[in-house]
């Protein structure tokens, strides 16, 4: 009994330093959630920057073939007007050449060409 009576005088004594103890365990409780709150935080960044990475990568991977297309399209095209100037350029030594401008025909086109000549004035 008389730890009781004790106890009853310094029951406020007694109340403060359980609701210490409470608020410290509960403090040091909300520091350990809370490392591994960052814990959680850091390898989700390192998930979310690999991912990034990765994404990253392939749009590089996308654009070097994408410009690989290109090229060889360029190429294609150069070579397509290389040979389209090439003809126009033929065509044009061919049309301004002198060609037949003295002497048409030979002996026997000259022949046929007068008997045509007669036979339609007839």
């Amino acid at each position: 009994m008389p730890i009781l009576i004790v106890l009853w005088k310094f029951k406020y004594w007694i109340a403060i330093a359980v609701l210490s103890f409470i608020c410290f365990g509960q403090l040091a409780y909300t520091n350990h959630l809370s490392g591994k709150l960052k814990e959680a935080d850091t390898k989700c960044t390192a998930k979310i920057q690999e991912i990034e990475q990765k994404k990253l990568k392939a749009l590089a991977e996308k654009q070097n073939e994408i410009n690989q297309v290109s090229a060889d399209y360029e190429k294609a095209k150069s070579v397509q007007r290389r040979q389209v100037e090439t003809v126009t350029r033929e065509v044009q030594k061919i049309v301004e050449r002198p060609v037949y401008q003295q002497h048409c025909f030979d002996d026997s086109g000259l022949q046929q060409l007068n008997s045509l000549i007669n036979s339609d004035s007839s």
